[in-house]
């Protein structure tokens, strides 16, 4: 370790010991944002001192990333007890364990109140029309890292119920339709079984179908290791199947992984491997949304890589194919542009124009909530990144109401919610609520 970063840790500075740290891996904050799933404000408000260093899965996460003792950001012992402040700002390291952490270790569910009525998106907070406290709901994130792996990795017995052989079609439709709603919860307990079947029938297209709609599920996760295994065992079914939009859309996903993993060069050949596989002469229209749904997927990866002028190029052309769609084809590929023009526009530092995407789109209508949702918690993020955390909170409520399942399990909503805690609370004085429902500990 170099002079400085030791000085900070023995001063317990460590707002010092992140940004020497990170400058001695050679990491810009967007990078080590980029490696821990952060939003890059997250690193620079942390060494700027304006966000109190006091998660215990953050600073965990922070340890491991910069490959440090857990005790160089404080955390003495299993528990993560504070070794001590900081000033000007102070930081304390709570002692209660990470739910994700604490529920995985021991298999039980984290309780939290009950879905709340969101308000509609506005340029000011809203409050909570009504909220149910009766029914204590588990950690969909918990339940579907559970009961995926068990099927993934093999180590239990089948859960959920059975499907005879021509049941597989039809229970793949029910999984999508569940996924389209953001039902994790069902999700997690029709996929296992789902998975086993078509194994069990030796059917290599709907195994590839199954294992493409696992991944999708896990990358609304934290990566984990699980989502690869996934995503490998679903192109090489589809590749036995010899289906090209099944292995064109298998191939998407393992590019999404590799993109999340930082392996920009596999992704982008994935994408391009998968896109010379459609026939885009317009007589399916399947092929022609697949194909800007590549398109779109590409822009990102290449927006992650920090190359603006190729991603903005790519969902240019991804809109040139969304145009020749008619009907629900085009809704569809049009949501997902919108989507991706926001986010990307975010990744690339420019939030004006991502929240200028926003406003100006006309005419779109979500083909499900899921992508709604999604959305909605994209635009949450630019939001927050613009330094409104009253109307990043009020975006975040309309995505609850539309899709409750895809606020209280994503990844993302998670670090938006956590970002929102260390806000000014009165601009947000329902937060600690939605934290409470999207299982981040207050």
């Amino acid at each position: 370790m170099s002079s400085p970063l030791l000085d900070a840790i023995a001063r317990r500075d460590y707002p010092a010991v992140l940004r020497h740290a990170r400058e001695g891996a050679g990491w810009s904050q967007t990078e080590l944002a980029r490696r821990l799933g952060f939003h890059p404000s997250v690193i620079s408000k942390m060494e700027a001192r304006r966000r109190r260093m006091e998660n215990v899965v953050t600073l965990r996460r922070l340890a491991e990333a910069l490959q440090l003792p857990e005790s160089a950001f404080g955390l003495d012992g299993p528990e993560g007890v504070a070794a001590g402040r900081i000033d000007p700002a102070p930081s304390r390291v709570v002692s209660k364990p990470a739910p994700e952490e604490d529920d995985v270790r021991r298999r039980s569910f984290l309780k939290a109140g009950g879905v709340a009525i969101g308000a509609a998106v506005t340029g000011a907070p809203a409050a909570e029309a009504a909220t149910s406290t009766s029914a204590a709901l588990p950690d969909p994130a918990v339940v579907l890292t559970t009961r995926l792996s068990d099927v993934l990795i093999g180590a239990r017995a089948a859960t959920g119920p059975a499907f005879p052989t021509a049941g597989l079609t039809r229970a793949l439709a029910v999984a999508r339709a569940s996924f389209g709603k953001s039902d994790f919860l069902a999700l997690a307990d029709q996929l296992p079984a789902l998975v086993r079947a078509a194994e069990a029938a030796q059917d290599a297209g709907a195994a590839a179908q199954a294992y493409t709609l696992v991944t999708r599920a896990l990358v609304k996760l934290r990566p984990a290791g699980l989502e690869w295994i996934s995503a490998d065992r679903a192109v090489r079914a589809a590749g036995a199947a010899g289906q090209p939009l099944i292995l064109a859309e298998a191939e998407r996903m393992l590019s999404g992984v590799c993109r999340r993993a930082g392996d920009h060069d596999r992704a982008g050949a994935l994408v391009v491997q998968a896109a010379e596989r459609l026939t885009l002469d317009g007589r399916d229209p399947r092929h022609l949304v697949l194909h800007a749904g590549l398109l779109c997927t590409s822009g990102y990866s290449a927006a992650r890589a920090g190359d603006g002028a190729r991603a903005r190029d790519l969902l240019t052309e991804a809109a040139a194919t969304a145009n020749r769609l008619e009907g629900a084809e085009a809704a569809r590929a049009q949501a997902n542009l919108l989507s991706h023009r926001v986010s990307v526009e975010q990744l690339l530092g420019e939030p004006e124009a991502a929240l200028h995407h926003a406003r100006t789109a006309r005419g779109v209508g979500f083909p499900d909530v899921e992508r709604e949702g999604r959305y909605l918690v994209d635009l949450a993020a630019v939001q927050l990144e613009l330094g409104q955390p009253g109307p990043a909170y009020s975006t975040l409520l309309a995505a609850e109401r539309r899709a409750p399942g895809e606020v209280h399990t994503r990844a993302a909503v998670r670090t938006i919610v956590d970002a929102l805690l260390n806000q000014n609370r009165a601009a947000v004085p329902g937060i600690r609520d939605l934290a409470a429902r999207v299982h981040v500990p207050a």
